[in-house]
């Protein structure tokens, strides 16, 4: 090829490209430098064939051999580049996922409860040394079991669609706003062979939903442990003995635990019994609402027109009941500031609450 046919920048281009090719460490890399030689648009195989059309006639076909030359030589040293890429890169990807037979097989991620769960585990073997077992009752109810059974009259707030999740297709049916209703079934069911039994006592754990903002204290879907225990000759007394003992079996034996006279529809009298926040010791905060307590539960006697619902006589049988949010409880046992994060899914939170346990 006679240097003297093509124009400095073409041969300073052909000096330039075996430097280029090496430089290429990458398919990627190889495919710039292919366009910049040898590609349809402003590549210099393109400048040269400007440069063929506008030579003098006498020049033509020597400059048309140097240039298709050139190209010829470009093209064979991009396909042996791209070739030794793609060789490299089967032989790095092979070494990558080869394995040794005689190592130990990689260990699969383990699964684990639900914090929340454990936390339920953990209640109901609070109480099992107590002679309490497990019932379950379905989330869809009926306002008889979930209302009318728990001694809730007809005008309460709580029966309002701005507070009750209803069916609208079926009357008279909602998602249950409580677990008591597990405790109108069990005494329907219990109640003709009460007397041989000597009793019952129950807990009732599962989901819950009522038209709650979300906030860090409050969801419209939650949990709770609720419990009941039907006897001869229950009192206050029994109640506040059971009570004080979960709660320190819970939170520690040094536990704050106080009862306040409230009112529920179901019980009579009633209480909501209170643990001294552990967030911020009693000092005040956002989740205790700075008053130093958390409400735990609420509790009471069961009342007399609950237990005539079930079949029961109130002048033979009496007994109490009470009711916790789990969510609530998993905050102050785990001094979580936020109740939204136990819905969240985040696996590094999750991972932290070992002491649900």
């Amino acid at each position: 090829m006679d240097p003297n046919l093509l124009p400095p920048e073409i041969l300073d281009a052909e000096r330039g490209f075996p430097q280029a090719l090496e430089a290429c460490t990458d398919l990627d890399a190889l495919m710039r430098v292919k366009g910049l030689y040898t590609g349809r648009d402003d590549s210099h195989a393109v400048r040269m064939m400007e440069l063929l059309k506008v030579a003098p006639k006498e020049q033509k076909r020597a400059l048309g051999a140097a240039i298709n030359g050139l190209k010829n030589l470009w093209e064979e040293g991009l396909k042996a580049r791209q070739g030794e890429l793609e060789t490299a890169r089967r032989q790095a990807n092979s070494l990558a996922t080869s394995w040794d037979p005689d190592l130990p097989p990689p260990l699969p991620t383990r699964g684990a409860l639900h914090p929340l769960n454990r936390l339920m585990d953990r209640l109901i073997d609070i109480f099992r040394p107590l002679g309490y077992h497990v019932e379950e009752g379905p989330e869809a109810e009926s306002e008889a079991n979930n209302f009318d059974g728990l001694n809730i009259p007809e005008d309460h707030p709580a029966r309002g669609s701005a507070d009750t999740f209803y069916f609208s297709a079926h009357k008279g049916r909602l998602l249950r706003t409580h677990t008591s209703p597990v405790q109108v079934r069990v005494l329907q069911r219990v109640a003709p062979d009460i007397e041989r039994l000597g009793g019952i006592r129950f807990l009732a754990p599962g989901r819950v939903y009522r038209k709650d903002e979300i906030d860090p204290t409050h969801s419209p879907m939650f949990h709770q442990v609720e419990g009941m225990l039907v006897g001869h000759d229950i009192g206050m007394q029994h109640l506040k003995g059971t009570l004080a003992y979960a709660m320190k079996a819970l939170f520690g034996p040094g536990a704050d635990v106080r009862f306040r006279p409230s009112y529920f529809p179901f019980v009579e009298p009633g209480c909501e019994v209170d643990v001294r926040c552990p967030l911020c010791g009693g000092s005040g905060c956002r989740v205790c609402k700075g008053s130093g307590w958390v409400e735990i539960l609420g509790a009471g006697l069961i009342h007399p027109n609950v237990l005539t619902f079930a079949g029961l006589d109130p002048k033979i049988w009496s007994g109490f009941a009470f009711g916790m949010g789990v969510e609530r409880t998993a905050m102050m046992v785990s001094q979580t500031p936020d109740l939204r994060l136990f819905f969240e899914n985040d696996q590094r939170f999750l991972m932290t609450m070992g002491g649900l346990d």
